[in-house]
């Protein structure tokens, strides 16, 4: 019984220590069971993208003195979620002054009926010069004319 067991458990040992002999340096550690695949990799020439799922971030991973490093990529999602905020910000601001305008002056004022006739008044004065020079020039043509 005792020869049993000790071959159970050395075959125990031996098939539990297979995996990480059998992994080589060079080879990708394989992601955590916490992660539940949030990264996705793709393979690059300069290394291999790592895709994070959940935040959209992409980092560039590379083989550094036996081990990988992973350093963010620049990226314009970013920079447009960034303008995109100052933005709507801008648009907020412009609409509550829009709505603090538009309670002062609610009311339209008309001019008077003394505005009203000095506006007429000018005008009636512009159309009198005005009829007065195409007089002036219609007699002009006139006695040229004869």
């Amino acid at each position: 019984m005792t020869k049993v067991w000790i071959a159970t458990l050395i075959a125990l040992t031996v098939t539990l220590a297979m995996p990480s002999l059998a992994q080589t340096p060079d080879a990708p550690k394989a992601t955590p069971d916490s992660e539940n695949g949030r990264f996705n990799m793709s393979p690059s020439a300069d290394g291999v993208l790592r895709l994070d799922t959940r935040t959209g971030q992409i980092s560039l991973c590379r083989k550094r003195n036996d081990n990988w490093a992973c350093e963010s990529v620049a990226d314009d999602r970013a920079a447009y979620e960034k303008e995109i905020a100052r933005l709507q910000e801008r648009v907020n601001k412009l609409e509550s002054q829009l709505d603090r305008g538009a309670n002062k002056h609610t009311e339209l004022k008309l001019p008077s009926d003394a505005e009203v006739d000095r506006v007429m008044k000018f005008f009636e004065n512009i159309f009198r010069r005005f009829m007065g020079i195409m007089e002036n020039l219609q007699r002009e043509k006139q006695e040229k004319g004869t």
